[in-house]
């Protein structure tokens, strides 16, 4: 182990121990930890190390993640399961999760190479544990208020950073904090339609408009990222949200939002119209095409050839590895070959008629595909059968009906998920570290409201207004009626 990797075990002991103790002691320092673990997930990358870095290969996860995100979470994550009562029951959708990451843990045992899995199940792990966090911390609205908020300064935040990299940096398609479009798109699906729901809700007024305007702001962010699934998927689900949440019964508020939209829907387009020309007109046929080059139809192609030899999968996060030495080939691509787990693969050059863009093959542009490839038919069941408990998780707040800020905030992470489904099946970003934690930090906060009805919460404020009532009759003064008449 080399001398940085000890002495970040040594320094991560003195501050997780430190700061778990630090946190339990005033419950506004557990509500800052949250605040910026949902905030940070914009940077998550500002202080990290890689523990067994394999930087050089071109999978999902690169090595042993750590993050000053990490840090966060398990200091709330210990508090809460201190103060936890014996006999609380445990979050819903939380033992779909475990099933599912064992299962991925038992494929990585029985890889080879295992080493890439490990990655990307301690990933996989960190993730489920931060849900664990969030949905423990979330008992009353106050708590999901400062949820809320954070993620309406972070999608703010975000699209600041979208215009430095479109207008100052010059990216023909803007990429934010996230380093790539179509990652900055799927972070605004998920924020996006949370955001526009709380903002038709009975929250307080300023927390309303802070969401309208990161849900306008998200909005705009995915057009500049020329993202042609982002683009559509935004747009549905805005829909999906109004008419759920009833934007459309107000006559005034729908006049002056198509008023706004043309306005700035007319200015994007002369900025940004011949981009989106551009990207729309490209022929799918390169993309989808049976040709030997890397498309996204010939990416299901090598999951079914893999899966054809090897029905449970060739191992988590092995895709890259398997694809480069052994089913590209077999397929017409070319690649030039892993020759260990240990040693940098040669750069080039590639040879011509190689039918490949790189040198070792990227991940499956389908979260399908790369599931399908690398755990098999039973990890696609089990995948799906998380993700339907996690939509219904978000479906059943769409039977409430109801204006309250809770049951809007359910309504609105339901089509969050909805809009990560339909990216997904196109790409592979929610495996990356900011969107994979804040998907499970929607998660945990959606699953602390379970179930949508009746609300806890409304009770515990009647209780709470009864008892105030209480005091205010016992601390009253008592006026004494005259014992007689004087004569």
């Amino acid at each position: 182990m080399e001398i940085k990797s000890i002495l970040f075990l040594l320094v991560s002991a003195v501050v997780l121990y430190v700061g778990c103790g630090w946190v339990g002691r005033a419950s506004w320092r557990k509500d800052v930890c949250v605040f910026l673990l949902v905030l940070g997930t914009v940077h998550s990358g500002l202080i990290d190390i890689n523990l067994m870095s394999r930087e050089w290969y071109r999978g999902t996860t690169r090595g042993l993640e750590w993050s000053w995100l990490d840090y966060l979470w398990i200091f709330v994550l210990v508090d809460e399961l201190k103060r936890r009562r014996p006999g609380t029951a445990m979050p819903v959708c939380l033992s779909a999760m475990v099933l599912f990451v064992g299962y991925n843990a038992l494929r990585v045992m029985t890889s080879d190479p295992w080493i890439f899995g490990v990655f990307e199940l301690s990933k996989m792990i960190r993730a489920t544990l931060l849900f664990l966090a969030v949905a423990l911390y979330v008992k009353e609205e106050r708590h999901l208020r400062i949820i809320v908020a954070a993620l309406a300064l972070s999608t703010s935040y975000e699209f600041l950073a979208t215009v430095y990299s479109r207008v100052i940096l010059g990216h023909a398609r803007a990429d934010g904090t996230l380093n790539h479009p179509n990652s900055l798109a799927m972070y605004n699906l998920m924020t996006a339609p949370m955001l526009f729901a709380v903002y038709l809700s009975d929250a307080p007024r300023k927390l309303r408009r802070l969401c309208g305007v990161g849900a306008l702001l998200g909005t705009l962010s995915v057009v500049m990222t020329i993202s042609r699934a982002g683009f559509i998927g935004i747009l549905l689900l805005l829909f999906g949200v109004g008419l759920t949440c009833g934007f459309w019964k107000n006559p005034i508020r729908v006049a002056v939002s198509a008023v706004l939209l043309a306005v700035v829907g007319t200015g994007l387009y002369l900025k940004l119209g011949d981009a989106f020309n551009s990207r729309f007109e490209t022929s799918l046929a390169a993309e989808y095409g049976d040709k030997p080059t890397e498309g996204r139809i010939v990416y299901l192609n090598l999951a079914d050839l893999i899966v054809s030899e090897r029905p449970w999968g060739c191992g988590l996060n092995n895709w890259s590895w398997c694809v480069t030495n052994r089913y590209g080939p077999m397929l017409g691509m070319r690649y030039l070959a892993y020759e260990s787990t240990d040693e940098r693969p040669r750069a080039g050059p590639i040879p011509a008629g190689s039918n490949v863009e790189a040198p070792q093959a990227a991940p499956a542009h389908s979260l399908y595909a790369i599931t399908l490839g690398e755990s098999g038919w039973l990890g696609v069941i089990l995948l799906g059968v998380l993700w339907w408990r996690w939509l219904k998780l978000g479906a059943s707040f769409l039977r409430a009906r109801s204006k309250s800020f809770r049951s809007r905030f359910g309504t609105g992470v339901f089509f969050s998920l909805l809009g990560v489904v339909l990216q997904s099946l196109v790409e592979w970003e929610i495996r990356q570290t900011p969107l994979l934690f804040l998907l499970h930090i929607l998660l945990g906060a959606v699953a602390s409201l379970y179930p949508a009805r009746p609300s806890r919460w409304v009770a515990a404020r009647r209780r709470e207004r009864a008892r105030a009532r209480r005091r205010l009759e016992l601390s009253a003064p008592v006026t004494n009626p005259p014992s007689g008449v004087n004569a």
